[in-house]
């Protein structure tokens, strides 16, 4: 996609990406920013391409972390 693509979102400040992370770094209510931020309409396209990585990420961790207390 071109950077010129999403003319109604601004560019982000480092503050609010820096809200972004902390709230992130919450645990239940970090996953639901994140679920709101991946899937809600609202968001700006870098964020919300953060946060699906995020998420997948987090999954990914998730099923590690399963398979290895299952092995012992």
């Amino acid at each position: 996609m071109a950077y010129d693509q999403f003319p109604e979102y601004s560019d982000e400040s480092v503050g609010s990406w820096m809200l972004t992370l902390f709230v992130c770094g919450i645990p239940v209510i970090g996953v639901i920013y994140l679920l709101v931020l991946a899937f809600g309409s609202g968001a700006a396209p870098s964020k919300r391409n953060f946060a699906r990585a995020a998420l997948i990420w987090t999954l990914i961790a998730l099923v590690v972390t399963v398979v290895l207390r299952s092995c012992y």
